[in-house]
C-alpha cells in the first residue's frame, strides 16, 4: 500500500549520523542486536520486531524480539512472513530495468506504446507525455487512490458484503483517471501507487508475461530468495498476525479487510528481513541488474532544487549526501524498513507486525550507528 518512505529520516539528517565511510568489516552479534530491537520494542508498543543486517563481507546477522501471534503467546521469528509493502517496488524497478537491458522496453519509450489500446489509458493525466520512466520515478504527475473518499467507500462496501475487499489493478487505476494533472510530465515527484500498477501492466504488455511469474524466473530464482512470496491468494499462508490499534489484522477464515491481491505492482510480496537484505545487497553488488543499470536507478529522477539532497530515483529513495538507498513500506498492521549503505556496504532491514506511527527508519540508523561504534571498539 503507501511506503512509509525515507524521506523524513533524511530531512532530518538521521543517516548522516551513520558513519557510512567506515571499513567493511562492522561488527555486531545477535545478542547486541536483539538488545537494541528490544530496547525499541518496547519504546514503541509494539507486539514484534525484527532486523536482519548484513555486511559487506557477506556475513548476515539477525534477531527477532516479542511476539508474532499475540493471543497465541507465539514469539516472533526470523522467517515466517510479513507484507513488505511498497519495498516490494525496489523488485519492480528491479524487473523494468532488466528487461530495458535485454532491449524488451526503453526508458524512453512512450507508455502509450504499450498500452494504448487500454480502454482506461487515454484517460490518465499527461497520458499522451508519460514515459517508462516518470512511472518508475513518480514524476508523471498521476495521484493516487489510499485516501480518496471514493475508495474507502467502496472498499468498506465490499468488507460488509463479503468480508473482505479486492480490487483489480484497473479499478484503482480509475481513481485517477479523468483528473488534471499534478503537475506536467518531469517536473515535480508525487508518491502514487496508482504510477506503479500502471507500470505492472506496462511490464506485461512488454514482455507478454505474467509479472509474478516474470519476476520469479528472473528475480526470486536466480537469488535463492525462496523466503518470498507474492500476495497472489487472499488468505496469504506463512504469515504472522499484523496489529492495528491493537486489533488483530487477521480474521478467523485468515483474511484481511483489504485483500493483498490488491496490492499487486505497488508492493505485493511477502517476505522477511533476511530476504530484503539479501536482495538490496545483491542489487547494490551488481548480481540484480548491472552496474550501470543500478546507477540510472540512483541518479535519475526529479531533483527539487529546494530540497536537493533526496529523490526517488528508479524503484528506491536516495539520499546524496550519506550515499544510501532504500524504502519503506507499509500494509494494514505490518511496517517494513530497508536501507543500503554504499560506501560501507551495511544493509539493514527492520519489520514490525504492528501499523501506525512507528519510527523505523530510526531504528535502522540505531542498528548502523552500534555496527560502527563496535568496530571502533
Amino acid at each position: 500500500m503507501r511506503s512509509i518512505c525515507l524521506r523524513r529520516a533524511f530531512r532530518a539528517g538521521a543517516l548522516l549520523t551513520v558513519a557510512v565511510w567506515c571499513s567493511p568489516a562492522l561488527g555486531m552479534d545477535e545478542a547486541a542486536l536483539s538488545a537494541l530491537l528490544e530496547e525499541a520494542r518496547t519504546e514503541m508498543k509494539m507486539p514484534g520486531l525484527r532486523a536482519a543486517v548484513q555486511f559487506a563481507d557477506g556475513r548476515l546477522v539477525r534477531a527477532a524480539v516479542g511476539l508474532g501471534d499475540v493471543e497465541a503467546d507465539i514469539p516472533l521469528d526470523n522467517a515466517i512472513g510479513m507484507p513488505g509493502g511498497s519495498t516490494g517496488k525496489t523488485f519492480v524497478a528491479a524487473l523494468a530495468m532488466l528487461l530495458v537491458e535485454e532491449g524488451t522496453l526503453s526508458l524512453d519509450d512512450p507508455a502509450s506504446k504499450w498500452l494504448g489500446d487500454r480502454t482506461w489509458f487515454r484517460e490518465l493525466p499527461n497520458a499522451e507525455k508519460i514515459r517508462v520512466r516518470h512511472l518508475l520515478s513518480h514524476s508523471a504527475g498521476i495521484g493516487d487512490y489510499p485516501g480518496r473518499p471514493g475508495f474507502i467507500l467502496a472498499m468498506v462496501g465490499r468488507v460488509l458484503r463479503h468480508g473482505s475487499a479486492y480490487f483489480e489493478p484497473e479499478e484503482l487505476i480509475r481513481f485517477a483517471l479523468k483528473r488534471r494533472p499534478l503537475f506536467p510530465v518531469g517536473e515535480g515527484y508525487r508518491y502514487t501507487d496508482i504510477g506503479y500498477l500502471v507500470l505492472g501492466r506496462l511490464i506485461e504488455a512488454a514482455s507478454g508475461r505474467g509479472y509474478y511469474e516474470l519476476l520469479d524466473e528472473r528475480i526470486l530464482t536466480p537469488l535463492e530468495l525462496d523466503e518470498i512470496t507474492p500476495a497472489d491468494r487472499s488468505v496469504p499462508t506463512n504469515i504472522t498476525p499484523g496489529y492495528t490499534g491493537g486489533a488483530r489484522n487477521l480474521k478467523k477464515d485468515g483474511r484481511m479487510k483489504l485483500d493483498p491481491r490488491s496490492e499487486w505492482t505497488g508492493g505485493g510480496l511477502t517476505t522477511n528481513p533476511t530476504m530484503l537484505v539479501e536482495f538490496y545487497a545483491a542489487l547494490a553488488n551488481g548480481r540484480v541488474v548491472t552496474k550501470e543499470s543500478l546507477a540510472l536507478m540512483l541518479e535519475s529522477g526529479y531533483r527539487d532544487p529546494v530540497d536537493p539532497e533526496w529523490r526517488y530515483g528508479f524503484g528506491v529513495f536516495v539520499h546524496t549526501p550519506s550515499r544510501s538507498f532504500g524504502h519503506g513500506g507499509l500494509w494494514s498492521g505490518y511496517r517494513t524498513h530497508v536501507a543500503h549503505f554504499m560506501n560501507s556496504g551495511l544493509t539493514v532491514a527492520v519489520q514490525t507486525n504492528r501499523d501506525g506511527r512507528v519510527d523505523l527508519q530510526s531504528i535502522v540508523v540505531s542498528i548502523a550507528r552500534r555496527a560502527v561504534q563496535d568496530r571502533r571498539e
